[in-house]
């Protein structure tokens, strides 16, 4: 992604290139979206996605992160991070052990940051519609995708 390019309201996570299931969803997202991978994947699979026009964007240090607390967001914005998503909002199947962040923390942090964040944990796009007054800019999921 492009630095004046403006990041998409929603975001697929794919953790791995055997992720079959987040592969598929991919291939149904619409136009612009969204897609965070934690792991490389095959170039023809990058080619198909890319050919959908979608934002792909790999986890790593300055280019997009996953916060949990105050400590890695100040680390993050030190780096000079453009996509920072802050987890957990919500309970997840795929992390079961997380505690949600309180919902006032969240907002808090979202100050602190002096720039529009992305929800991540158990999001979905009626979950986004209730907290983005608190100041996210989009949200990003791995189950929400999935059918």
């Amino acid at each position: 992604m492009r630095r004046r390019q403006t990041a998409p309201k929603q975001w697929l996570i794919i953790r791995c290139a055997a992720d079959r299931e987040g592969l598929a969803a991919a291939r149904r997202l619409p136009t612009g979206s969204g897609v965070l991978l934690l792991a490389s994947l095959p170039s023809t699979e990058m080619r198909r996605l890319r050919s959908r026009r979608l934002i792909i964007v790999q986890e790593q240090r300055r280019t997009a992160t996953r916060v949990h607390d105050l400590r890695e967001l100040r680390r993050a914005l030190l780096d000079g991070t453009p996509l920072i998503f802050l987890s957990p909002f919500y309970s997840t199947a795929t992390h079961p052990g997380w505690k949600p962040i309180p919902r006032m923390r969240a907002a808090a942090l979202a100050r602190l940051s002096k720039r529009k964040l992305f929800a991540l944990g158990g999001m979905d796009v009626r979950k986004f519609a209730r907290i983005r007054p608190l100041g996210f800019q989009g949200w990003a999921g791995i189950s929400a995708f999935r059918t």
